[in-house]
């Protein structure tokens, strides 16, 4: 491939006292234990981001750097980059919400993950291709540019198809119930599909948790054409039943022109989530070591006990071949 590659990737500490003040000022009571929208969960960090960042080093040496969207804070990874790989700390570039929300200034401060990420595309300095991560999502084994942008110009996508009609059935018949607001992950991605074909589609691609390859001029174009759908996300400071997945569109628009390549988040993809099981994290941790799958997504580690943590991160340790 000869162009370059960078990754991006939201970040908070909602342990900080700073942020958790300032959100406190906006939170309502009837969100504060809603994880959907605002519950601790969703600003929880027991150190994911220094196993995320250190993955992509480790087997994506073709990104040429490294974003982290946050909120005034800084996860202070200098040293242990440095320890684990000598001189490539300066790949990692800290960049505010500030910067982010240049011309939408109104809407900050913002606790809304779908509001970041409408208007990353302000990033000055950032490459056209983009490998989009969350702070969950890891890297387990090398990859390629090809396994993300193909030499074709296609954009790779890790998901599948789901009927919109089936979706909203399910929606209506069991909706996800948490506090006094209902919002699923497959939601976002039905209103996103409904928004930008402006109710007229029948189907959308159910995400994976997964790295998403992005295009920078897209989103800046959609920007452009379509910035009643930028100002609706930006709209409240967290997370609405009205908002959307913003890739949802890109990638729906990618295969109505021929240029998405689809392939199933599964044949990709270990992914974590806390189970009352007996024994879940042992096992589970003991079949990753079975695979050979490049990407892992560690789901709310904070539901773990202190002892599950350390597996966890010992584990990735491991895996990555870092260590504290």
């Amino acid at each position: 491939m000869d162009f370059e590659i960078d990754a991006l990737l939201p970040w908070v500490d909602g342990d900080d006292p700073v942020l958790k003040a300032k959100r406190s000022k906006y939170i309502k009571a009837s969100d504060a234990g809603n994880d959907d929208v605002a519950g601790a969960t969703r600003y929880k960090s027991i150190g994911e981001i220094k196993y995320c960042v250190a993955s992509i080093l480790r087997f994506a040496p073709f990104i040429r750097k490294i974003f982290i969207m946050t909120d005034g804070q800084d996860p202070k990874l200098g040293d242990f980059i440095e320890k684990n790989f000598p001189g490539q700390s300066g790949k990692i570039e800290i960049i505010d919400h500030s910067v982010i929300f240049k011309g939408y200034e109104k809407a900050l401060p913002v606790f809304n993950s779908n509001a970041i990420e409408a208007v990353f595309w302000n990033i000055p300095q950032m490459s056209e291709h983009i490998l989009y991560f969350n702070d969950d999502f890891m890297l387990t084994a090398p990859v390629r540019p090809e396994d993300f942008f193909r030499p074709d110009g296609r954009v790779v996508c890790f998901g599948s198809w789901f009927l919109t009609a089936f979706g909203k059935m399910l929606r209506a018949v069991k909706p996800k119930h948490n506090g006094h607001k209902t919002i699923g992950f497959k939601d976002l991605m039905i209103n996103g599909q409904d928004y930008y074909f402006h109710g007229k589609g029948w189907r959308f691609i159910n995400l994976g948790h997964t790295p998403r390859p992005l295009l920078k001029s897209w989103f800046e174009n959609w920007a452009r054409e379509r910035d009643d759908m930028v100002r609706l996300n930006i709209t409240g400071r967290f997370r609405e039943p009205f908002h959307f997945q913003t890739q949802e569109p890109f990638y729906l628009d990618l295969a109505r022109k021929g240029k998405l390549d689809l392939i199933p988040e599964e044949s990709k993809t270990l992914y974590f989530k806390r189970r009352s099981k007996k024994d879940y994290v042992k096992l589970k941790l003991e079949s990753f070591d079975r695979s050979d799958k490049p990407f892992a997504c560690f789901n709310s580690l904070d539901y773990c006990t202190p002892q599950e943590q350390q597996m966890v991160l010992a584990w990735l340790q491991k895996r990555i071949g870092v260590t504290e």
